[in-house]
């Protein structure tokens, strides 16, 4: 799993240890720079100030002697001086200058001897006496410079840049090993600090994306302290142990409610069965028409693309279509031959009948049912009962349920009439398109005739075979 929190504190860390270094490192420096610089300034400083006292020392005796009139005198001072001024130096970075009030340079005192004087392009750029930092024939030089006026003299002590540096380009140069050092050893150990402190984090973090992920409340964490994150670790593992405990419960509960429901389904189912075998009980003539009306909707409405929990109502409620039959006297539910017109009119009253037996229940397959039983008998052009409904007015599941009952009876024999042929009864229902049956619903039908077909005829052998079993009673559950 990537290392957020790792990567976090790092980024929180280490910009703080490298700032902290680099600020102290820095600062460390300059207190070096400046240290050295003032002893390496005090260092030419001290030598010019000894020359600066000796020619004026050598000076005064001569003035005192008055002798300084004499030209023989100032050449020996001048001697004097360049001598002097040699054994003051101690390399050949090192020299003497003296120039005159213009600049120019008279003489030039090294290691070598003496030089000078230069060329009147070479001058020494020395404002006034104190440190000073110049050019001298494309050569970098730093330097202390005095005035000596009875010569009208400026005299400097001077040396390269670079050596006058030397030591502090080496400082530098140390520094920055030590500073690179204590960067390397700091985000070395910062980053085994962090690790040490982030990893029972992470591996908290790792089990509880793994239990997320997997669902495998058996996992536990590690207990690598006894800190707050050891202690964080330990409450982990009893919580997920607690909850695993509740899962198990909770499972078994499930497992206990899904059994229940199975056998209250199981006992709707019957409840349902029993409902809708009363009509046949009393008109043994339909045989099981109930059971295929059930199957033969079920299929209609799978293909008039509802939703499997509506299918389910419309197969278990499609059977209770002629429960109200059941208050229809026997000399007119029975009757051999044809109704009069006042039969009729009672025999029409079963769709209410039924409507009125159900609607109070609780049950949406009982509800369902009770839509049906009333509707049942409406068509799509309104001449239909009880109501007249017309078109999209009447309930899906009824109209569904008006296609497989003619299916059904045409096919099926009775008393008053005999059985018809497939061929003659998808002809005639070809004909009530738009006047009986819902386009739609009678288009899907037809296309797929022969499965409706091949359905009755299954469950008349299904029915057969579990007759000649002795089975009674059998499940109005096609599926």
């Amino acid at each position: 799993m990537p290392q957020r929190l790792r990567f976090k504190m790092l980024l929180l860390f280490l910009p703080l240890l490298l700032l902290t270094v680099i600020v102290s490192g820095t600062l460390a420096f300059l207190e070096y720079q400046a240290a050295l610089l003032q002893s390496v300034n005090h260092h030419l400083s001290y030598k010019a100030e000894q020359l600066r006292d000796f020619m004026y020392s050598e000076w005064g005796i001569v003035e005192d002697l008055k002798l300084a009139n004499q030209d023989d005198y100032r050449r020996a001072l001048e001697r004097s001086f360049r001598s002097y001024a040699y054994s003051l130096l101690r390399d050949d970075t090192e020299q003497v200058l003296a120039s005159d009030t213009m600049g120019h340079i008279l003489s030039v005192i090294d290691l070598k001897g003496v030089t000078g004087p230069l060329p009147s392009a070479a001058k020494l750029l020395a404002p006034r006496a104190g440190f000073f930092s110049t050019t001298l024939q494309g050569s970098e030089i730093v330097g202390v410079s005095f005035s000596f006026t009875p010569f009208q003299w400026t005299v400097a002590l001077t040396q390269t840049r670079a050596a006058f540096f030397a030591g502090v380009e080496n400082i530098l140069l140390i520094h920055l090993w030590i500073l690179c050092g204590a960067i390397v050893v700091g985000t070395g150990l910062t980053t085994l600090y962090v690790g040490r402190i982030v990893r029972p984090v992470e591996k908290l973090s790792a089990t509880l994306e793994e239990i997320t992920l997997n669902e495998d409340l058996s996992r536990r964490v590690v207990v690598e302290s006894d800190d707050e994150i050891g202690l964080l670790s330990h409450r982990f593992n009893l919580m997920i142990a607690s909850l695993e405990q509740r899962v198990q419960e909770l499972v078994i509960s499930e497992q206990a409610e899904h059994l229940a429901n199975e056998t209250a389904a199981q006992r709707e189912q019957e409840t349902l069965f029993l409902l809708g075998r009363i009509s046949d009980f009393r008109d043994e003539n339909t045989g099981h028409h109930l059971t295929r009306i059930g199957a033969m909707a079920g299929l209609l409405a799978r293909l008039a693309g509802l939703d499997e929990e509506t299918q389910r109502r419309i197969r278990l409620g499609s059977p209770l279509h002629d429960l109200g039959k059941i208050v229809i006297p026997d000399s007119i539910l029975l009757k051999q031959g044809s109704l009069t017109k006042h039969e009729i009119e009672v025999m029409r009253q079963h769709t209410i009948a039924g409507r009125d037996l159900l609607k109070a229940s609780q049950s949406q397959y009982l509800v369902e049912g009770a839509s049906i039983a009333l509707s049942h008998h409406e068509k799509w052009d309104g001449t239909g009962y009880p109501q007249g409904l017309r078109g999209t007015d009447i309930p899906l599941s009824a109209r569904i349920v008006a296609v497989v009952d003619v299916f059904d009876a045409l096919v099926s024999e009775r008393p008053y009439k005999r059985a018809w042929s497939y061929d003659e009864a998808l002809a005639y229902m070809i004909e009530q398109r738009g006047l009986h049956f819902d386009p739609d619903l009678l288009d899907r039908f037809v296309r797929h005739f022969s499965v409706f077909v091949q359905t009755r005829e299954n469950w008349e052998r299904e029915l057969a075979v579990r007759a000649s079993l002795g089975a009674t009673d059998p499940s109005l559950d096609p599926a």
